[in-house]
């Protein structure tokens, strides 16, 4: 029964660590996912400022101005919404997997719970 007992948890520490691995893998794929994100859109808003910049200098008029403006914020909110949606998609996708994560180490765990109970029930008969 000793036996059975220590093998079991040898295979609880291993089914741990892959746990643990496959959450830390999917932390990775969620941050860079996130982090290519975030560089895109900087990356698009300093080149908006850009433009804004170039708006002032090269405006024929009031009337221009204004209407470059209201165009480049009219593309900054657009942008800036779809980073919004795609932001919420990937974490939705993310919660799933986390989810389904948690589920499978709910179903393990009941697993071996009652491998280890069925051994100390005949252990004690």
């Amino acid at each position: 029964m000793q036996k059975q007992i220590i093998e079991t948890l040898e295979k609880s520490n291993e089914s741990v660590l892959e746990a643990v691995r496959k959450i830390a893998e999917l932390n990775m794929r969620t941050f860079d996912r996130m982090f290519q994100q975030q560089a895109e859109l900087a990356a698009f808003y300093m080149d908006a400022g850009a433009r804004g910049m170039e708006l002032v200098t090269k405006a024929k008029g009031y009337q221009d101005l204004m209407a470059g403006q209201t165009a480049l914020a009219r593309e900054v909110g657009e942008r800036s919404l779809a980073a919004v949606r795609t932001g919420m998609t990937d974490v939705q996708a993310t919660s799933t997997e986390y989810g389904s994560l948690f589920q499978d180490g709910i179903k393990l765990a009941t697993a071996q719970v009652a491998e280890v109970s069925g051994a100390a029930m005949k252990a004690a008969a």
